[in-house]
């Protein structure tokens, strides 16, 4: 029982299967897990062969279905094309959102503060002084290194999922996503709530490095403030966000 696969958990995750504890009930995760190398991997030349020649007899069906139901396919296109349209026009409108943009510049500015990590190099100088010198122990500069670690894990695994959770809770509210799920919650508060997980993980990641790093002061706390701003910003858009149950993670 305990094996029991959750429906629809994967729909509102980190998508940090690595760390999740609920792999063994995730079908998303045992299907990926169970891949191998060549299964994984996207670009690999006999898939997209294979793909290609089967495209063609795929199209020469669809034509023969289109005739026999009277289906008019350039109509359907017509459809499409409008479709289209309108998802550039709310991808456009969602991109200049005041939440889009906030938590696209703490996406860079966390970029470019792991890209350089100033201060790193120093700590850990620091620290293999204090081991010479016997100031500190060998199991206690481990845990800061493991800490140090875990941290910026973290930090990255973020940077950018924030932005993109936030981006289609936004999308999902101007398209006028109606109720999609069988709780009658929004599927875009969803997306806000794991958006809103993701910015609280960050900022306490933060706050570990800043008491490790404090001579990066500056830098942290204007990362913070971003973060606590776009917080903010995020559960007053979505205000039911924080009630979402997702499958498994809030039962």
């Amino acid at each position: 029982m305990a094996d029991k696969k959750i429906p629809g958990i994967h729909n509102y995750c980190d998508r940090w299967c690595e760390r999740c504890a609920f792999g063994s009930r995730c079908a998303v995760y045992e299907n990926e897990s169970g891949a191998s190398p060549e299964q994984k991997d996207i670009i690999n030349k006999a898939f997209w062969e294979r793909l290609s020649e089967n495209f063609s007899k795929a199209h020469k069906l669809l034509e023969q279905a289109a005739s026999q139901y009277g289906v008019n396919l350039s109509s359907l296109a017509k459809e499409v094309e409008h479709a289209q349209e309108n998802e550039a026009r709310i991808r456009k409108e969602s991109q200049n959102h005041p939440l889009s943009k906030l938590s696209w510049n703490y996406s860079e500015a966390s970029r470019l503060w792991l890209k350089s990590q100033p201060g790193m190099i120093k700590m850990l100088e620091q620290l293999s002084d204090n081991l010479t010198l016997g100031v500190e122990s060998v199991d206690a500069a481990r845990e800061k290194t493991v800490v140090i670690k875990d941290c910026l894990a973290v930090i990255q695994w973020y940077q950018a999922f924030i932005h993109l959770k936030l981006m289609r809770a936004i999308m999902g509210k101007l398209k006028g996503d109606e109720v999609e799920t069988e709780e009658d919650q929004r599927d875009y508060d969803g997306s806000a709530k794991i958006g809103i997980i993701a910015i609280e993980r960050s900022i306490q990641a933060w706050v570990k490095l800043f008491e490790l790093l404090p001579d990066q002061e500056d830098e942290f706390l204007k990362l913070l403030a971003m973060l606590e701003k776009m917080k903010t910003m995020a559960k007053t858009e979505f205000p039911a966000a924080e009630r979402f149950k997702r499958p498994g993670f809030d039962d």
